[in-house]
C-alpha cells in the first residue's frame, strides 16, 4: 500500500515537472510563469461548477472565458516557447476579464480584488525591465477604478451572492487558491535561489583555489625557469669566447644539454598545464593501444636512462586497449618515467610494466632510486612552490605530479605512490580498460581497412 502511494505521488510529481519545464529547458522565470498558469487554470476550474451552483452566471461566462485564455497562454509559453507573447496574452485577457467580473461577483465584497492583486505576483517575476511599470500602473490603475467606479455608482455591481454560506464559501476558497500559488511560486524561488548561491559559492572556491594555483605557478615560473635559462646563457657565452681542453669543453656541453633537457620538461609541463586549465582538461576518450602509444615514448627515455648510466626496461602487452586519451596518457608515463630517472642513482634501474587488473589497467613505474628511503608527503600531488633536485642536481617544480594526477582523473582513473622501505618508489596508475568484445570489434575493424 505504501509502495503505490509514493509510486502515484512520484508519478504526479514527474507529470508536474513535465508539465512545468525542466531547468535545461526553460529558465527560472519561464518555470515560475508555467507554475502560475497551471495554478491558475485549477483555480478557474474550479469556480466553474461553483458558480453554477451559486447562480453565479455572469461570472461563470467570464470565468470560461478566461479559462480558456489561461490555458491558450500556458500552451504557448510551454509548448511553442513563445513566452513574452503568452505574458502579454494572460495580462490583458486577466486584467480585462475579472475587470468585468468584478460588476458581476458582488463588487468589493468578493475575490475580485484579491485575484487581481495576486496577478502583480507574475508581473514582479515575468516582466521585462522596459515593461515593469506599464504592467504595474495597469494592475494598480484598474484596482484603484473599480473601486472608485463601485464606490461612486454602486448600482453598477449586478451579481450578488445569493446567501451568506455561498459568499464564504468562495472567499475562502479564493483564498487558499492564492496561498497555495503563492508557497508554491515562492517555494521554487527560494530553490532556485539557494541552488545559484552554493553554485556561486563553489564557482567562487573553485576560482579562488585556480588564481593560488596561477600565482604559485607563476612564482615557480620566474624563479625556477629563470636561472637554468641563465646557466645555459652563461655556458653558451663561456664556449664561445674561452679557450679550453676538450674534456672541459665536453663536460661543460654535457652540463648544458642537462640544463637545456630540464629547461624543456619544465616548460612542457608548465603549457601543458596552462592547456588544461583553459580547456578543463576535457578530451575525446577512445580505445588505445598501450604498446603503440607508449613504445616510442620509452624508447626515448631508454637513451636519457643510458645517459646517466640507468637501466630502463618496460613490458607492455601489446594487445592491451585502454579508455583514455594519447596525449594525456603520454603525457602522464613521461613525467613519470623522468622523475624515476631523475631521483635515481647511476647504476640503478627503472622498471615500466602494465597489467590487466578488474577491468582496469595497472600501470607501475618502479625506480631504485637514490639508496635511501624516499620520504614523501601525501600531498606530491598538489601543486607546490618548493623546488626538487635530482641525483645529479636537475631542478624540477612540482608541476608534472600535477598534471599526472588532472590527467588520470581526466581518464576516469586515480593514481598513487608506495615508498619502499630501503630505496625506491613505485607510481601506480589505474585506468578503465576497453571492453574485450569492444576491443576485438576495433580490431576487426581495422584488419578489414
Amino acid at each position: 500500500m505504501i509502495r503505490s502511494v509514493t509510486g502515484v505521488r512520484e508519478k504526479i510529481k514527474q507529470t508536474w515537472v513535465h508539465l512545468v519545464g525542466s531547468a535545461k529547458e526553460f529558465s527560472m522565470e519561464q518555470r515560475v510563469y508555467n507554475t502560475f498558469c497551471l495554478i491558475t487554470i485549477i483555480g478557474v476550474g474550479y469556480n466553474i461548477p461553483f458558480n453554477i451552483i451559486s447562480a453565479l452566471y455572469g461570472p461563470f461566462f467570464v470565468t470560461i472565458f478566461l479559462l480558456g485564455l489561461v490555458t491558450y497562454a500556458f500552451y504557448l509559453s510551454r509548448f511553442k516557447g513563445r513566452y513574452h507573447r503568452s505574458f502579454l496574452i494572460l495580462s490583458l485577457s486577466v486584467h480585462a476579464g475579472l475587470g468585468i467580473n468584478y460588476f458581476f461577483n458582488d463588487g468589493i465584497t468578493g475575490p475580485t480584488l484579491v485575484l487581481l492583486s495576486l496577478f502583480f505576483f507574475p508581473i514582479l517575476v515575468v516582466a521585462t525591465k522596459g515593461r515593469y511599470w506599464v504592467w504595474t500602473s495597469v494592475n494598480v490603475g484598474l484596482i484603484l477604478s473599480l473601486a472608485l467606479v463601485e464606490y461612486l455608482y454602486p448600482e453598477v455591481i449586478l451579481g450578488r451572492y445569493l446567501s451568506r454560506e455561498t459568499r464564504f464559501i468562495d472567499m475562502v476558497t479564493t483564498y487558499l487558491i492564492v496561498i497555495v500559488l503563492i508557497r508554491v511560486c515562492t517555494v521554487f524561488l527560494l530553490n532556485h535561489y539557494n541552488n545559484a548561491r552554493l553554485a556561486t559559492e563553489q564557482a567562487n572556491k573553485a576560482l579562488l583555489k585556480l588564481n593560488q594555483e596561477k600565482t604559485k605557478l607563476l612564482s615557480i615560473i620566474s624563479h625556477d625557469l629563470h636561472a637554468p635559462l641563465a646557466n645555459i646563457q652563461g655556458y653558451l657565452q663561456f664556449l664561445t669566447k674561452a679557450e679550453m681542453p676538450p674534456e672541459q669543453r665536453l663536460q661543460i656541453k654535457t652540463q648544458l644539454l642537462q640544463n637545456t633537457q630540464t629547461t624543456l620538461d619544465m616548460l612542457t609541463n608548465v603549457l601543458a598545464w596552462s592547456k588544461s586549465q583553459m580547456d578543463g582538461s576535457k578530451k575525446a576518450l577512445t580505445s588505445i593501444n598501450v604498446h603503440q602509444a607508449l613504445s616510442s615514448t620509452l624508447e626515448l627515455f631508454k637513451d636519457i636512462a643510458r645517459r646517466k648510466d640507468i637501466t630502463l626496461t618496460y613490458a607492455l602487452d601489446q594487445a592491451v586497449h585502454i579508455i583514455a586519451e594519447v596525449e594525456f596518457l603520454q603525457l602522464i608515463v613521461r613525467n613519470l618515467v623522468n622523475n624515476a630517472v631523475k631521483f635515481t642513482n647511476s647504476g640503478g634501474t627503472v622498471q615500466v610494466s602494465a597489467q590487466k587488473q578488474d577491468g582496469s589497467l595497472l600501470l607501475t613505474v618502479t625506480d631504485s632510486g637514490n639508496g635511501q628511503p624516499a620520504l614523501l608527503s601525501p600531498d606530491i600531488f598538489l601543486l607546490n612552490s618548493g623546488t626538487t633536485y635530482g641525483t645529479q642536481q636537475e631542478k624540477g617544480v612540482g608541476l608534472g605530479l600535477v598534471l599526472c594526477r588532472e590527467f588520470v582523473e581526466a581518464q576516469n582513473g586515480r593514481i598513487w605512490f608506495e615508498s619502499h622501505p630501503v630505496s625506491g618508489v613505485s607510481f601506480f596508475v589505474e585506468v578503465p580498460l576497453v571492453p574485450e568484445g569492444l576491443v576485438a570489434a576495433s580490431t576487426s575493424l581495422v584488419a578489414v581497412a
